[in-house]
């Protein structure tokens, strides 16, 4: 079973029965906690998570989209702002790097105490472009800017133990459309898909995972990024780490072929963790199933899988990847 490739959703706000059953049998990699998993009570939170881990039998990975902003899955303690409104006071001078890793360092240390391994963060997608499902969650217009304060951020989540991965490779700015809704098209040129793709060449060795977007750049595929194997070459020449499908059940995706279909597509091409934000565990147990029938009818060479499975050993176990290696 090649469950173990996938970060999926769970139901409820404690480690119900039902719940340690289906990760226990499947053991996928991760988890990913949404809104509706947190108790009002945030020591109820913590409790729900540790207890998980420790009924679970193995080492499971807990993931957030905890950003700012609109996107915050947790009420924190302390201000955590729109990316944009960062974008906005640094460029104005008010705020520097370093304000930006403490801000990074203390978001990591909130996280990490309630158990929380990897932040679905920073958003490095370019502000201007997308005014919707983007808008204030991006820093800057500016690739350099958001180079620089996601590389800051992401240091400092990272200073706390909390590993951060980067979005939406190759820049859900490129595209007005929302993925969640349908299937976004771009038709950038040359010149400005490279000043989109920039943050992510720079932050190749300051985040854990780059997460994929559901977006189709005609002068690149045809075919949505999480899809190409264009992309996911072109990601692979520059960022060593995990690489990471957005949500495989958004409506972007509807038209590529079942649930197993699409999850067995993302990774033939590249992708190494397969992302499913649908809390259903009988969905779940029948991807898992038919994606790892499908792969192993598929694809003989085993090493592409002890690949995939090496980079997500970097979110499992908290590793470094060498510098010197791709």
């Amino acid at each position: 079973m090649l469950s173990g490739l996938f970060i999926v959703a769970i139901k409820g706000k404690s480690p119900d029965q039902e719940t340690i059953d289906f990760l226990k049998t499947y053991k996928p990699s991760g988890i990913i906690i949404f809104s509706y998993n947190v108790p009002d009570n945030i020591d109820d939170l913590r409790e729900f998570i540790f207890s998980l881990k420790g009924k679970v039998g193995y080492n499971l990975f807990v993931c957030v989209d905890e950003e700012g902003g609109r996107v915050k899955r947790i009420e924190t303690p302390f201000e955590l702002p729109p990316a944009r409104k960062i974008g906005e006071a640094f460029e104005s001078g008010l705020i520097t790097e370093q304000d930006i890793f403490d801000l990074g360092q203390k978001l990591g240390a909130f996280l990490a105490s309630l158990g929380i391994d990897v932040n679905f963060a920073p958003v490095v997608d370019l502000f201007g472009y997308n005014e919707t499902v983007i808008g204030d969650r991006a820093f800057s217009s500016d690739p350099e800017i958001v180079s620089k304060i996601a590389s800051a951020f992401s240091k400092g989540l990272f200073s706390s133990g909390v590993l951060p991965v980067a979005k939406h490779f190759p820049g859900h700015g490129l595209v007005k459309e929302d993925s969640h809704i349908e299937l976004p098209f771009s038709d950038a040129n040359e010149e400005e898909i490279q000043r989109h793709i920039l943050p992510f060449k720079k932050l190749a060795y300051d985040v854990y995972g780059i997460m994929t977007a559901h977006i189709v750049v005609k002068n690149i595929d045809d075919l949505p990024c999480t899809l190409s194997e264009k992309w996911l070459r072109e990601l692979k020449t520059f960022f060593p780490g995990c690489v990471i499908t957005d949500d495989i059940t958004m409506g972007a995706l509807r038209d590529f072929g079942d649930l197993p279909d699409v999850a067995f597509r993302a990774f033939q091409v590249g992708c190494d963790a397969i992302l499913m934000c649908k809390p259903d565990y009988n969905l779940a147990s029948k991807l898992f199933e038919e994606f790892s029938k499908i792969v192993k009818e598929e694809i003989k060479d085993k090493e592409r899988i002890f690949e995939s499975a090496q980079r997500l050993a970097y979110l499992r176990f908290k590793r470094k990847y060498n510098k010197g290696k791709r």
